[in-house]
């Protein structure tokens, strides 16, 4: 339909698309009628449109539609999307909310005009398309209660805050996108460019949300608008993933705008891509979902719903490890096994694998042709990344929405979810993956660990034959994720092995690590650089040469952060509080309330889920600064030590052992 780019659309009384062309945007109107479409009873639905015969400019017809399930008889209301919500509330109140069922209501406006007219932000032609070159002002200030700090503008560094507006003032004109990093500095920014330059940029804010996901209470930072511009929050979880290029690729493939990508999790995405492909193909969407799950005896119940299948590790030290990997395991299982609301269920063509009572039809689902576009792009990305910076974006923000797209099926607002579709994918996944150990064992190899869809396993045997094995027998793809040197599984508190404790070196010197302080959020910077320093000495272990003398460089550091913490300066002391509740929801004064008292007496609104830097002063009378000051030591200290416990578990079964040396280990 254009030549140049579409980068935005302005959806108000009249949309508009924004379409970059040779370094300007232009604004081209749409046409577009936004419907409902509603089905009933047919006594019901005679009721309905006497109803909307009286009415004045209710515009409609009688049409056969189809959802996922088959055709669909009902009718299509025309209706103005910024009044749909209230309409919505009518036709319920009509049917006494259970009487009609309603299509295609409450999307997002911009995702219904993209797809009615079969339109896409940033399109390529082919995945191995470069992104359109866009020119681009990312703006990072800082202030401190309203008292300049710095900015960072384009990566150049502004100590003096006119010389940063006037540069800014000069690199606006000229730049369709802007990254701001934090909306309340980027509103005094812009607030002072007006008193100091006499320099109006319109803009308008809107305002953040605490909300809860996964059992956890996150916050979303309020977005900026400013007119004419297209605006990135670079604080987003999507645009810390993937930047830019992983923002335009959500776009391309979902239908949403880019600001509204900031907004999204992941999850959401999933839905809205599911929804933009069932736009695209005349599929009715349901407004509200309201059919539920079978009844089932308790015993079948018990034997569907069982999850991931997960093996304990023994706590200790294994040389020569491999973790294999499927691929995708979920979305490639739904995919490759036909699973959609419509074509899973009991009794159908094809039997599903292991102990599931499900089967599905031969006839592809609506689910496994929208997973053809994540998978399809995400294996271009996945073996291109290597070679250029913007596939590996792209494979960042592709893997998570593939992570959620499996979670979405058992959401019971999900739009296109099935709890028995949830329950089958688990049971194909946990057929596969001990399918794979008993394969695995089969080939010389023993297994350490196990957890849903990766393998941790030693042994002398083949490994590209058992990759090769597994493939075939399971239909599902498998990977090398890693080769270790040693890996360290650790123990819980309980003393059995914990299942996402544990880190390792790979034959190539790099580690992955997982559930010790460097990958927690919460950790103090004087933490991470302790474990950064003890792995970087035992990346130096070799065999039978020096294990002794990398434990007596293990004690010097440990003494040097434990005993020495004055020598640290007291940024290095600032921990991560995220407050899950309001301040007064606090019935007992802990350090999360004091984080919040500490931030609202330096002018400083926390709201749940949104994180805060502060220095503990004194844990025990729960007094803590956003500033600095003076640093409790036993506190500091207890974390250290507790942050030095995976390393001592590794030195004391070293020093158990009869030999010396590690030669025992490699």
């Amino acid at each position: 339909m254009t030549e140049g780019t579409i980068i935005n659309l302005t959806h108000g009384k009249q949309p508009t698309l924004w379409i970059y062309e040779r370094g300007t945007i232009h604004y081209r109107p749409i046409k577009w009628k936004n419907w409902i479409f509603v089905t009933g009873d047919p006594f019901d639905m005679d009721f309905l449109e006497r109803q909307l015969c009286d009415a004045e400019n209710i515009c409609y017809e009688t049409r056969v539609e189809r959802d996922v399930y088959g055709p669909v008889e009902g009718m299509r209301i025309y209706v103005d999307q910024r009044g749909e919500r209230e309409f919505i509330k009518v036709i319920k109140g009509i049917g006494y909310g259970r009487k009609f069922r309603i299509y295609n209501g409450l999307l997002d406006p911009g995702l219904k005009i993209m797809a009615s007219n079969n339109l896409s932000f940033f399109h390529t032609i082919s995945p191995l398309d470069y992104d359109p070159q866009i020119p681009v002002l990312s703006c990072n200030v800082e202030y401190n209660n309203h008292t300049w700090q710095r900015a960072i503008i384009n990566n150049r560094t502004f100590l003096h805050e006119r010389e940063a507006m006037e540069y800014f003032i000069d690199t606006f004109r000229y730049s369709p996108i802007i990254i701001y990093h934090d909306t309340d500095h980027m509103a005094t920014f812009l607030y002072r460019m007006e008193l100091l330059l006499d320099r109006v940029i319109p803009y308008s804010r809107g305002s953040g949300n605490s909300f809860l996901s996964y059992g956890r209470v996150s916050y979303s930072d309020p977005p900026m608008h400013i007119r004419g511009k297209v605006c990135i929050n670079g604080n987003s979880f999507m645009y810390r993933e993937g930047g830019l290029n992983g923002i335009f690729e959500i776009s391309r493939i979902t239908g949403l705008a880019p600001e509204t990508v900031c907004r999204v999790t992941p999850g959401t995405a999933v839905s809205s891509l599911e929804n933009y492909e069932a736009l695209r193909s005349n599929i009715l969407i349901i407004t509200d979902k309201d059919d539920h799950e079978e009844p089932k005896p308790m015993n079948v119940f018990m034997e569907n719903d069982r999850g991931g299948y997960v093996f304990q590790p023994e706590p200790g030290f294994y040389r020569n490890v491999y973790e294999i990997d499927f691929s995708s395991m979920y979305p490639s299982i739904m995919h490759h096994f036909n699973m959609s609301p419509e074509t899973i269920g009991v009794g159908k063509q094809y039997k599903l694998p292991g102990d599931n009572p499900y089967s599905t039809d031969p006839l592809k689902g609506f689910i496994p042709s929208s997973l053809d576009i994540l998978l399809k792009r995400r294996l271009i990305c996945k073996y291109n990344r290597g070679i250029r910076k913007d596939f590996e974006s792209r494979d960042r923000v592709l893997k998570w929405l593939l992570l959620t797209s499996f979670g979405y099926t058992g959401f019971k607002n999900a739009r296109f979810g099935k709890i028995e579709m949830h329950e089958a994918i688990t049971s194909v996944g946990r057929w596969a993956l001990e399918r794979a150990m008993r394969i695995s064992e089969s080939e010389g190899f023993s297994i350490i660990h196990g957890i849903v869809d990766s393998l941790f396993i030693q042994g002398n045997g083949n490994i590209q034959d058992l990759l090769h094995r597994i493939r075939n027998e399971t239909s599902i793809n498998i990977v090398l994720d890693g080769h270790y040197r040693w890996m360290v599984f650790l123990p819980a508190r309980s003393g059995l092995g914990a299942l996402n404790r544990y880190f390792g070196l790979k034959y190539d010197g790099s580690y992955k690590v997982r559930g010790i302080g460097i990958r927690r959020s919460d950790s103090p910077h004087i933490v991470i650089r302790a474990q950064e320093d003890v792995l970087k000495i035992l990346g130096k272990l070799r065999i039978g040469e020096n294990s002794e003398s990398i434990y007596s460089e293990y004690l010097g550091i440990k003494n040097h952060y434990i005993n020495h913490m004055g020598d640290f300066p007291t940024d290095q002391f600032s921990i991560g509080i995220r407050p899950s509740k309001y301040y007064s929801d606090y019935m007992v004064n802990n350090i999360q309330k004091a984080a919040i008292s500490s931030a609202m007496e330096d002018g400083v609104d926390i709201m749940p889920g949104q994180s805060v830097a502060v220095i503990v002063n004194d844990s025990a009378k729960r007094v803590v600064n956003m500033e600095g000051g003076s640093i409790d030591r036993n506190f500091y200290r207890k974390i250290l030590m507790r942050n030095f416990e995976p390393f001592d578990f590794l030195f004391s079964r070293l020093r158990k052992e009869k030999t010396p040396d590690l030669s025992w280990w490699f």
